[in-house]
Parts: structure tokens; C-alpha cells; sequence
């Protein structure tokens, strides 16, 4: 019997001896700086690090050891670890709390069931989603993916025009002693509200460009996106200062939508005023005028003043409107330019007219017909060069981007036609083709990679006959960087005087390391030539850009490795990439 008891008072003094480890006896109040978790992978430790990073640099007590626990216990739950078992060792004389965790293996939807009611159900869009949502049966449970799940549902019906939508269930299923986990939504759509009446706010004269440009019509389903390519058109018509487009949500009725669009006219004149910089050119400064409003059928008049160290030029323009103000028109232009490269010993003056015709087609390229008359004066070391060129051609321009003035995504197309014979007006024959493509992607709006390809020929008897601005050179800030501007291609002595073909291409990686400041690295290459007899020019190097609202400063240090000397050369470019 004494046995007995002796053994029952020794288990219990152990038992209380866990207890106040478990209960860490530990002074009322100490400050508490680290906090060390063991026993958990990076990105489970790294979300608690989150749940109880408020408690670091604060006086802690015993008392908050239970919420501690909880935070703890929560932040595994977020990513699916609801079995866990968690115990401190505190060593105030560190100010150091160390968290250890057994948990055992995550839990997995064992299922995830979705139920759309109403016209919804028969959504194809909305099926997509449901097709392709983050949590799956089979997958770890993470409440972050299941409150994404929930919230881009959410996000699609508005945007597809169910305003009255209504969770019928909306239930996340826990049971730890079955460890299981499940979804069960239920999810009425309501009515898909149409467009309805188009409203507009104030008197102006381009109310018909306002209808005209609609992207959508009373009657058909509606979608967000479609007011967001609307307010794009308007903002971009010469116009309006600024134009606004909203659904009317609290008019909604009879299962139609009205939407209002505001606009603010601009004035009879206005005037901008911008500048900017590039190694190839210098300083740049420009100055445009824009009268929106000639005749009551919107025509419109746009000349800009351009002025840079090595370049000047005027260019006016006269728009009719056919049935888009944006890619609807016919434009006549004249023009005048004048440049001057003191490096090179050219100076050259050339003016110009054109008429063209614009407009979209069904896959959204921008085809361009035109007719150009221009006049050429080149002089280059004492020689003197004077072409008349009639040139018709075609070109057809397709730009895609997101991110405004710093893109984080784009693709841009141009590919153009022109043509001459020395039987009608022109100096001498030819045919010019050239293709341009820019791109640019990202990954994790941190890595950014940015690749370009020119290509260009020209078909003539004699290339010495064709003007000079005509004719292809490669080199400088937007071509081939460590090499000065148009200073590759084919020479007579010491004279650049062109060549029929181009080829060159860059690719670019650019890394985010602060919000508005990125490195990058490069190589370009390519020549211009007459018969890829040269070896082609390659240069390399690094840079730095920073971000600014009207775009990056670009600031690059390259190498021309395929120059005997390996100079470098520092270059400056103000502006967006593409």
C-alpha cells in the first residue's frame, strides 16, 4: 500500500513538472525581440511569421501564451496543417521565444461543390471559371486559394451583369477527428441584366462620335470590359479633355441597365508642351497645337513642332472623320524636316505631302493607305544628292499593352509597303518592305524581358540613286547599342551612305529590385548591308531604369564587341520601352 502511494506522489510531482514547462514559469514581463519557429517548412513558418509578428519588440507576459497559441494554430489552419502540436521554450535572459511544431500531414479537399442556379448555370464564361478554380479535390487545403476561389466568382458575375446574385450556401467544411475537408456552394445568378439606354450627359457637338463609338447595344448581355474599351475610344478622340462611362446600377430595371457617359469638351485651341532626351538625338523639345472642332462634322487640325540637336521638323494634319474619329479617317499631312549630323558630315532637308486612308480591320490592325510626294536635299562632304519621289504604299500597325506608360505586357507589329517608278515623277525605281516587332512579358511583375526584331529591304538598280533617308543604317540607343547612331552600315571611304537590307535584334532582361527602379542587361546585333558581306555588329552591356509617370529613364553602358577597339558608349533614353 505505501508502494502505492509513493508511486501515485511521484507520478503526479512528474506530471506537474510538464505542466509548468509546458506553462513556461517564466518572469510576468520581458521584453520579447526574436522569435524562433522550428520544425515547419519556409512558406508555413513564414505565414506564421505573419499572424504573430506584432507581438516582436513588446513587453511579453505568460499570460499571452494562450493567443499565441491560437495565432499559431491559425496560421497552420490558412494552409491546411489543422493537426498540429505546439510548445515554447522562452529564455528571457535572450529575449528569445522559441515556437516547436509537430504537425502532421496538411489536409485535402475531399470535395468542392459548385451549384450556379438560374441563367448562370448555362454561363460558359462562368463555367470556365469554375472549370479552372484553385481548389480542386485531391489539392491542400489553403484558405487564401478558397477565399480567391470565392472572390473571382464574385468578380466575373458583376462583370458579366448578375447584380442580383445571391449565396444561397456558401460553407467551408471542417472536420478534424474525420480529417476531411469540403466545399458546398450554392450560388443563385438572378437575371443577366442587358445594356440598356445609352444616356448622355451634356450638350456636345460630338454626340454622334459618342454613339457611333459604343462598343456595345441596347439588348445584348452585358460585360464590363466592353465599358472599358468604350471609355478607351472616347479618351482617345481628339475630342474630349476627358470622358467618363457607368452603369447606371441604382436605374436597373425590367432586366435592362442604363449607362451614362460624361464628357468635358476640350477647347476650341489647346496646346502641349513636352520634351525629353536620347544620346542619338540630344535634348528634345515639342510643342503641339490641336483644334478639335473645324467643321460640325468633327474634321480636325493637329500640327507638332519638334526641335532636338540634330533634328527639326514640323508635321501638320488635316483629319476628316469617316465613321471613328480613332481608326476611321482620311488625313492629309505635309511636312518639313531638316537634319543635321556633324559626325557623319550630313545635312539634309526633306518636305513632304501624303494622303491617306485609315481604318481598322476585322482583326484590329490598322491598315494605312497612302500617296506620298517628297523632295530630298542631302549634302554629305561636298556632294549633293536632290531626289523627287512619288511613293504609294500600304502599312499595316497592330500595338498591344497593359500598364500605361510602363507597360508590363506588350506586343507591337508594323509592316509596311511603299513604291516608286522613275516613269511617273520619281528620281528613280524601287520597292521598301520593312517588318517590326516588339515584345514585351513579365513574370511575378518582378523579372521583365523585352525582345526586338527589324528586318527591311530595298529593291533597286542603285542604291546611290535612292534618297537618303530611305535608305537603311543600323546603330544608336533604339537600334544597336555601343555603336553611335546610324553609324553601321555600308561605307565609301569614310562615308556612311546606307544599304538596302537591315536585320537586327535585341533581347533585354530587366529585374524590379525597388518600386520605381529596375537593372537591366542586353544584347543587340544585326547589320545594314547591301549583300551580308560584313560581319554582323554585336553589342552588350548593362543599365539602369527608373520608373517615372510618363515612363522609364533608360540610362544603358555598352559594349560594341564586334569593333576591333571594344569602346563602350553611354546611352540616354527617355521613354516607355515599346
Amino acid at each position: 500500500m505505501f508502494k502505492a502511494v509513493i508511486f501515485v506522489l511521484l507520478a503526479a510531482l512528474v506530471n506537474m513538472q510538464c505542466n509548468a514547462q509546458e506553462q513556461l514559469q517564466v518572469p510576468e514581463h520581458w521584453q520579447l525581440q526574436h522569435i524562433k519557429i522550428e520544425g515547419v517548412e519556409s512558406s508555413v513558418e513564414d505565414n506564421i511569421s505573419r499572424y504573430i509578428g506584432h507581438y516582436l519588440d513588446q513587453p511579453f507576459a505568460q499570460r499571452q501564451l494562450e493567443p499565441l497559441r491560437e495565432a499559431v494554430e491559425q496560421a497552420m489552419q490558412a494552409l491546411g496543417y489543422y493537426h498540429s502540436r505546439i510548445s515554447f521554450i522562452a529564455t528571457p535572459s535572450n529575449n528569445t521565444l522559441q515556437i516547436n511544431i509537430e504537425a502532421d500531414q496538411p489536409l485535402s479537399w475531399n470535395e468542392v461543390s459548385v451549384h450556379l442556379l438560374g441563367s448562370a448555370h448555362y454561363d460558359k464564361a462562368l463555367n470556365s471559371l469554375l472549370a479552372d478554380l484553385p481548389i480542386a479535390v485531391g489539392q491542400t487545403v489553403r484558405h487564401d486559394q478558397y477565399q480567391q476561389a470565392k472572390s473571382s466568382l464574385e468578380s466575373l458575375l458583376l462583370e458579366r451583369g448578375y447584380f442580383d446574385f445571391k449565396w444561397q450556401r456558401s460553407d467551408l467544411l471542417i472536420d478534424k477527428s474525420e480529417r476531411t475537408a469540403r466545399v458546398k456552394w450554392q450560388l443563385d445568378g438572378g437575371e443577366r441584366y442587358q445594356f440598356g439606354e445609352l444616356q448622355v450627359s451634356q450638350n456636345t457637338k460630338a454626340t454622334q462620335y459618342i454613339r457611333s463609338l459604343s462598343t456595345f447595344e441596347q439588348g445584348t448581355p452585358f460585360q464590363g470590359a466592353l465599358l472599358s474599351d468604350y471609355t478607351l475610344a472616347l479618351n482617345a478622340t481628339p475630342y474630349f479633355h476627358s470622358a467618363k462611362v457607368y452603369p447606371q446600377l441604382k436605374d436597373r430595371h425590367d432586366g435592362l441597365l442604363p449607362v451614362r457617359v460624361d464628357v468635358v469638351d476640350k477647347p476650341d485651341s489647346s496646346f502641349e508642351v513636352g520634351g525629353g532626351y536620347s544620346t542619338d538625338l540630344g535634348a528634345k523639345a515639342r510643342l503641339k497645337w490641336t483644334k478639335p472642332w473645324i467643321t460640325d462634322d468633327g474634321h480636325f487640325l493637329e500640327s507638332n513642332l519638334s526641335v532636338s540637336e540634330r533634328r527639326q521638323d514640323i508635321i501638320g494634319s488635316y483629319t476628316i472623320p469617316v465613321a471613328d474619329p480613332n481608326n476611321d479617317v482620311w488625313r492629309v499631312l505635309g511636312g518639313y524636316q531638316f537634319n543635321d549630323d556633324i559626325q557623319q558630315g550630313i545635312n539634309s532637308k526633306i518636305w513632304n505631302v501624303q494622303l491617306q486612308r485609315q481604318w481598322l480591320t476585322s482583326d484590329n490592325w490598322i491598315r494605312t493607305a497612302f500617296i506620298k510626294r517628297e523632295h530630298e536635299t542631302t549634302e554629305q562632304d561636298g556632294e549633293r544628292l536632290e531626289t523627287e519621289m512619288l511613293l504609294p504604299g500600304i502599312s499595316y500597325a497592330k500595338k498591344q499593352t497593359m500598364g500605361g506608360t510602363t507597360p508590363y505586357w506588350a506586343n507591337e507589329r508594323l509592316f509596311s509597303l511603299e513604291m516608286a517608278s522613275d516613269a511617273l515623277v520619281s528620281s528613280t525605281s524601287l520597292l521598301k518592305v520593312r517588318w517590326n516587332n516588339a515584345w514585351l512579358r513579365n513574370y511575378q511583375q518582378q523579372h521583365f524581358v523585352i525582345s526586338r526584331v527589324n528586318l527591311g529591304a530595298i529593291v533597286a538598280d542603285d542604291i546611290h540613286e535612292v534618297p537618303f533617308n530611305m535608305r537603311f543604317f543600323a546603330g544608336g540607343d533604339q537600334s544597336i547599342r555601343g555603336f553611335s547612331y546610324r553609324s553601321i552600315g555600308p561605307k565609301e571611304g569614310d562615308k556612311e551612305v546606307g544599304g538596302k537590307y537591315l536585320v537586327t535584334g535585341s533581347l533585354e532582361y530587366n529585374y524590379q529590385f525597388l518600386p520605381s527602379w529596375r537593372a537591366a542587361v542586353f544584347v543587340d546585333a544585326g547589320t545594314a548591308t547591301n549583300d551580308f558581306s560584313e560581319k554582323w555588329s554585336v553589342g552588350a552591356g548593362f543599365g539602369i531604369r527608373y520608373i517615372t509617370p510618363v515612363g522609364p529613364i533608360r540610362i544603358d553602358h555598352a559594349w560594341g564587341l564586334s569593333k576591333e577597339s571594344k569602346s563602350t558608349r553611354l546611352s540616354i533614353v527617355i521613354g516607355p520601352e515599346i
